[in-house]
């Protein structure tokens, strides 16, 4: 007997019985669709995009063709809800929203914690007794794939729905307090998405005459210094240094390949032999 879920548009979605996967895949079958809201029936593009490079094969590719269609579908959705909801932004405003929202920092952690990341299917050469540690580029890239998934066999209004869903949280916090004027906010959640230390803002000096004074702010994040912010009060100067290291860092993490940090992971499911 086959199982059935309501998909994104209302109707239903057949899924193969369960008998016709080992027990370890139908489990990621029904997490998957768990997950996204939606029946998915089709293992084989499932597959794939939870495989990790480490255990393709001749018969069983990767994820990383997977994760190109992903990421452009993914930048689509977000871009058409920035420039719907909000027309009052400029293009580059809407840039740097986007930026946060989709960098691969805010996605491995929605990746960590829907729990996409169990369900890979990694080489043995990288697992240690039910352990592997991944770059944080590459559970970015597998919210990509499993999203890509979906697009394929559930449509653009599918994969539409779940991104919305799922990261409209962390886009209303972005821009919560107009993004343009509140740095300090987007760097406070571009570095908790990185898992970096809060950033501590530190006056440097007050300059000028008490009527037109002018404030020095730098800002650190873990050792590194930004800065200096420079305003006519702290709050402003704050701003400017928050400013600063928003669009250093993402530059650096936008291209930033090696030397990921690892991250500790259980991998709950173990390949078939």
């Amino acid at each position: 007997m086959s199982d059935s879920m309501s998909g994104s548009d209302g109707s239903l979605q057949s899924v193969p019985d369960a008998g016709a996967f080992s027990g370890s895949d139908a489990e990621r079958m029904e997490r998957c669709s768990r997950v996204l809201g939606f029946r998915l029936s089709n293992f084989e593009n499932l597959r794939v995009a939870l495989t990790h490079s480490s255990a393709k094969s001749d018969d069983n590719p990767s994820n990383e063709r997977m994760e190109f269609l992903g990421d452009a579908v993914l930048g689509l959705i977000v871009s058409e809800k920035l420039f719907r909801e909000h027309p009052d932004y400029p293009e580059g405003e809407l840039t740097r929203v986007k930026s946060v929202a989709v960098s691969r920092e805010v996605l491995a952690q929605r990746c960590r914690e829907l729990g996409l990341h169990e369900l890979m299917y990694l080489g043995k050469g990288i697992r240690r007794d039910g352990r592997a540690k991944l770059p944080v580029s590459v559970l970015a890239n597998l919210y990509e794939s499993v999203l890509c998934a979906l697009y394929m066999e559930g449509g653009l209004a599918a994969a539409r729905e779940f991104v919305e869903r799922d990261l409209g949280p962390v886009i209303r916090s972005v821009t919560s307090h107009q993004f343009q004027q509140n740095y300090k906010s987007a760097l406070q959640h571009l570095v908790q998405g990185h898992n970096e230390r809060a950033p501590i803002y530190r006056v440097q000096g007050e300059f000028g005459p008490d009527h037109s004074k002018e404030f020095h702010v730098m800002v650190k994040i873990g050792e590194r210094a930004f800065g200096p912010g420079i305003g006519r009060n702290k709050k402003e100067a704050e701003q400017r240094a928050a400013k600063i290291a928003l669009a250093e860092l993402l530059a650096q993490w936008e291209t930033f390949e090696e030397g990921d940090d690892l991250l500790d992971i259980p991998t709950e499911f173990e390949d078939d032999e």
